[in-house]
Protein backbone atom coordinates (compact mmCIF):
# COMPACT_ATOMS: atom_id res chain seq x y z
CA UNK A 1 0.00 0.00 0.00
CA UNK A 2 1.64 3.19 -1.29
CA UNK A 3 1.77 6.37 1.80
CA UNK A 4 -0.50 8.15 -0.38
CA UNK A 5 -3.19 5.60 -0.34
CA UNK A 6 -2.64 4.98 3.58
CA UNK A 7 -3.43 8.86 4.16
CA UNK A 8 -6.44 9.24 2.01
CA UNK A 9 -7.85 6.01 3.90
CA UNK A 10 -7.20 7.76 7.06
CA UNK A 11 -8.87 10.95 5.89
CA UNK A 12 -11.83 9.06 4.65
CA UNK A 13 -12.31 7.04 8.30
CA UNK A 14 -12.17 10.97 9.61
CA UNK A 15 -14.69 11.87 6.97
CA UNK A 16 -17.16 9.68 7.41
CA UNK A 17 -17.07 10.36 11.40
CA UNK A 18 -17.71 13.75 10.58
CA UNK A 19 -20.42 13.55 8.78
CA UNK A 20 -21.89 10.58 11.07
CA UNK A 21 -20.99 13.15 14.18
CA UNK A 22 -23.20 15.78 12.13
CA UNK A 23 -26.39 13.53 11.51
CA UNK A 24 -26.60 13.55 15.51
CA UNK A 25 -29.66 15.84 16.70
CA UNK A 26 -27.76 18.74 19.47
CA UNK A 27 -30.95 20.48 20.14
CA UNK A 28 -30.12 22.99 17.65
CA UNK A 29 -31.61 22.46 13.64
CA UNK A 30 -29.03 21.39 11.03
CA UNK A 31 -29.82 20.09 7.67
CA UNK A 32 -26.92 17.32 8.89
CA UNK A 33 -29.88 15.89 10.77
CA UNK A 34 -31.92 14.69 8.45
CA UNK A 35 -29.12 13.59 5.73
CA UNK A 36 -30.11 10.15 4.66
CA UNK A 37 -33.16 10.17 5.47
CA UNK A 38 -34.88 8.50 2.32
CA UNK A 39 -38.79 9.08 1.23
CA UNK A 40 -40.43 6.46 -0.81
CA UNK A 41 -42.08 9.31 -2.77
CA UNK A 42 -43.08 7.79 -5.83
CA UNK A 43 -44.45 3.98 -6.56
CA UNK A 44 -42.20 1.99 -8.47
CA UNK A 45 -39.02 4.01 -7.95
CA UNK A 46 -36.47 4.39 -5.74
CA UNK A 47 -36.11 5.63 -2.54
CA UNK A 48 -34.90 9.67 -2.84
CA UNK A 49 -33.02 11.32 -0.28
CA UNK A 50 -34.71 14.31 1.60
CA UNK A 51 -32.63 17.28 -0.09
CA UNK A 52 -33.86 15.62 -4.12
CA UNK A 53 -37.81 15.89 -3.60
CA UNK A 54 -37.31 19.27 -2.32
CA UNK A 55 -35.86 22.20 -0.60
CA UNK A 56 -34.64 21.99 3.14
CA UNK A 57 -33.70 25.11 4.88
CA UNK A 58 -33.53 26.43 8.46
CA UNK A 59 -36.09 28.96 9.32
CA UNK A 60 -34.81 29.88 13.04
CA UNK A 61 -32.52 27.42 15.46
CA UNK A 62 -35.60 25.05 16.60
CA UNK A 63 -37.20 23.77 13.35
CA UNK A 64 -36.13 22.73 10.14
CA UNK A 65 -38.70 23.51 6.97
CA UNK A 66 -38.81 21.15 3.79
CA UNK A 67 -41.00 22.62 1.28
CA UNK A 68 -41.48 19.82 -1.55
CA UNK A 69 -41.31 20.60 -5.39
CA UNK A 70 -43.94 18.37 -5.67
CA UNK A 71 -46.82 18.80 -3.25
CA UNK A 72 -48.35 15.63 -3.61
CA UNK A 73 -45.66 14.11 -1.69
CA UNK A 74 -45.76 15.73 1.35
CA UNK A 75 -47.80 12.89 3.42
CA UNK A 76 -44.83 10.49 2.09
CA UNK A 77 -42.09 12.92 3.26
CA UNK A 78 -43.92 13.54 6.28
CA UNK A 79 -43.73 9.15 6.82
CA UNK A 80 -40.15 9.12 5.78
CA UNK A 81 -38.87 11.53 8.41
CA UNK A 82 -40.94 9.30 11.46
CA UNK A 83 -40.20 6.09 10.20
CA UNK A 84 -36.15 7.02 10.10
CA UNK A 85 -35.87 6.47 14.02
CA UNK A 86 -33.99 10.01 14.88
CA UNK A 87 -37.12 10.79 17.10
CA UNK A 88 -37.97 13.73 14.86
CA UNK A 89 -41.90 14.58 14.49
CA UNK A 90 -43.01 16.21 11.05
CA UNK A 91 -45.63 18.32 11.15
CA UNK A 92 -48.16 18.66 7.81
CA UNK A 93 -48.36 22.61 7.16
CA UNK A 94 -50.12 22.19 3.85
CA UNK A 95 -47.60 23.25 1.86
CA UNK A 96 -44.46 22.31 3.62
CA UNK A 97 -43.11 20.03 6.34
CA UNK A 98 -41.91 21.65 9.41
CA UNK A 99 -39.96 19.59 11.94
CA UNK A 100 -39.46 20.91 15.04
CA UNK A 101 -35.73 19.77 16.92
CA UNK A 102 -36.60 19.80 20.81
CA UNK A 103 -34.47 21.00 23.05
CA UNK A 104 -32.63 17.92 24.71
CA UNK A 105 -32.87 16.83 28.85
CA UNK A 106 -29.99 15.64 30.61
CA UNK A 107 -30.18 12.31 30.03
CA UNK A 108 -30.59 12.44 26.43
CA UNK A 109 -27.18 14.32 25.88
CA UNK A 110 -25.96 12.20 28.36
CA UNK A 111 -27.00 8.95 26.19
CA UNK A 112 -25.95 11.01 23.03
CA UNK A 113 -22.47 11.53 24.25
CA UNK A 114 -22.50 7.96 24.86
CA UNK A 115 -23.45 7.21 21.11
CA UNK A 116 -20.25 9.93 20.08
CA UNK A 117 -17.75 7.67 22.13
CA UNK A 118 -18.84 4.44 20.76
CA UNK A 119 -18.81 5.94 16.93
CA UNK A 120 -15.11 7.49 17.37
CA UNK A 121 -14.19 3.97 18.60
CA UNK A 122 -15.59 2.40 15.63
CA UNK A 123 -13.69 5.01 13.28
CA UNK A 124 -10.67 3.97 15.61
CA UNK A 125 -11.39 0.30 14.75
CA UNK A 126 -11.72 1.14 10.90
CA UNK A 127 -7.97 2.89 11.57
CA UNK A 128 -6.62 -0.24 12.98
CA UNK A 129 -7.65 -2.10 9.92
CA UNK A 130 -6.45 0.34 7.84
CA UNK A 131 -2.76 0.44 9.68
CA UNK A 132 -2.96 -3.52 9.77
CA UNK A 133 -3.55 -3.91 5.89
CA UNK A 134 -0.60 -1.18 5.52
CA UNK A 135 1.88 -3.14 7.71
CA UNK A 136 0.90 -6.46 6.10
CA UNK A 137 2.20 -4.44 2.62
CA UNK A 138 5.51 -3.46 3.76
CA UNK A 139 6.06 -6.45 5.58
CA UNK A 140 5.10 -8.31 2.00
CA UNK A 141 7.37 -5.83 0.57
CA UNK A 142 10.45 -6.55 2.64
CA UNK A 143 9.40 -10.21 2.16
CA UNK A 144 9.98 -10.37 -1.71
CA UNK A 145 13.22 -7.98 -0.76
CA UNK A 146 11.90 -4.79 -2.19
CA UNK A 147 12.77 -3.33 0.99
CA UNK A 148 15.13 -3.77 3.59
CA UNK A 149 15.00 -4.48 7.33
CA UNK A 150 15.60 -1.00 7.77
CA UNK A 151 13.29 0.34 5.40
CA UNK A 152 10.26 -1.80 6.46
CA UNK A 153 11.33 -0.55 10.38
CA UNK A 154 10.85 3.11 9.36
CA UNK A 155 7.65 2.26 7.30
CA UNK A 156 6.30 0.62 10.30
CA UNK A 157 7.56 4.13 12.51
CA UNK A 158 5.55 6.37 9.65
CA UNK A 159 2.44 4.84 9.81
CA UNK A 160 2.15 4.54 13.65
CA UNK A 161 2.73 7.85 13.79
CA UNK A 162 -0.08 8.67 11.40
CA UNK A 163 -2.26 5.90 12.89
CA UNK A 164 -1.50 7.90 15.82
CA UNK A 165 -1.92 10.99 14.78
CA UNK A 166 -5.58 10.49 13.51
CA UNK A 167 -6.25 8.65 16.76
CA UNK A 168 -5.82 11.71 18.19
CA UNK A 169 -7.88 14.24 16.02
CA UNK A 170 -11.01 11.98 16.35
CA UNK A 171 -10.43 12.02 19.62
CA UNK A 172 -10.36 15.63 19.01
CA UNK A 173 -13.76 15.49 17.05
CA UNK A 174 -15.62 13.21 19.56
CA UNK A 175 -14.92 15.64 22.46
CA UNK A 176 -15.83 18.88 20.09
CA UNK A 177 -19.16 17.13 19.66
CA UNK A 178 -19.71 15.43 23.27
CA UNK A 179 -18.87 19.27 24.28
CA UNK A 180 -21.64 21.04 21.59
CA UNK A 181 -24.15 18.09 22.83
CA UNK A 182 -23.72 19.24 26.70
CA UNK A 183 -24.15 22.79 26.06
CA UNK A 184 -27.77 23.70 26.77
Amino acid sequence: MKKEDFQNHLNKVREDLVSELNTLRTGRATAAIIEGILVEAYPGSAPLPLNEVGTVSIPDSQSILISPWDKSILGKIEDGIRKSGRGLNPVNEGDAIRIPVPTLTEATRKEKTKEVSKMVEDAKIKVRTVRHNAISSVEEQEDNKVLTEDELYREKESIDKLVKSMNEVLDELGAKKSQELMQI
